[in-house]
């Protein structure tokens, strides 16, 4: 009962956090106090147009007053938040589960806003990479990585992707790896420890492949941002790392 509790709010979250990554960064007074509208024709939208994943569904995916696509990006982040939510507290202890879910969520705000946008803010991994560490040297949960794992996993998850990212621009002449994706994996590795760099480098990889050879890029001057299968390998590892110590 709990997990589908924890699901339901989840949609909930999603919704916010689909609202927030395509707003980003003009998140002022007027998008936490003010109505939502639509961001074509501004309509103000009602209440039972703002029902996580049944009003999606229920008006196919447009607004309701002009008939503009909303696109995909806030039902992909009402189902994958709900779905971070329900898995966390269905195989996790309570501690532990909210945890994953709260770290969860952060993750996938940068995936949604690094998607929408092409860049990972330090407004976001910063605190991520943070909280890491201060997780590994506080938190009494059953899982985490020590503090000398956590500091090292940071350190070294931003100095290789940063070398790649050098390496890559002077070979090629242009970026091939942002700032953003340094420090991202090194939010990753504060939270995973330096073993599991590794993986979330593998798991990350394998999975923009894939997404690539599906989508049609497989040129090199081909834009394909990383954060979001960063997060989600990362992400995973985590969730891993915690229901292996439950």
């Amino acid at each position: 009962m709990l997990a589908i509790v924890a699901g339901l709010c989840g949609l909930a979250v999603g919704s916010m956090l689909g609202a927030m990554a395509a707003r980003w960064p003009n998140l002022d007074r007027d998008f936490v106090l003010g109505r939502s509208r639509c961001a074509t024709c501004g309509a103000t939208l009602a209440a039972r147009e703002l029902v996580p994943l049944w009003s999606w569904l229920r008006q196919t995916g447009r607004c309701r007053h002009c008939g503009a696509r909303i696109g995909w990006l806030p039902l992909l982040a009402e189902v994958a938040a709900g779905g971070v939510a329900l898995l966390a507290f269905s195989t996790l202890a309570t501690p532990s589960a909210a945890l994953l879910t709260a770290v969860g969520w952060w993750l996938l705000l940068l995936a949604l806003v690094d998607a929408e946008h092409g860049r990972l803010p330090d407004l976001l991994t910063l605190p991520l990479l943070v909280t890491g560490l201060a997780a590994a040297a506080m938190l009494p949960v059953p899982g985490l990585v020590g503090l000398a794992a956590s500091g090292l996993g940071a350190v070294l998850g931003f100095l290789s992707f940063a070398a790649v990212g050098r390496l890559y621009l002077a070979w090629r002449g242009r970026v091939g790896l942002g700032g953003g994706d340094a420090k991202l994996l090194a939010a990753l590795g504060a939270w995973v420890g330096v073993d599991g760099l590794a993986p979330v480098i593998l798991g990350a990889a394998l999975l923009a492949l894939g997404f690539a050879l599906r989508s049609g890029l497989r040129r090199a001057e081909d834009a394909l941002a990383f954060g979001p299968w960063l997060a989600i390998a990362g992400g995973g590892l985590f969730w891993w790392q915690l229901s292996a110590a439950s």
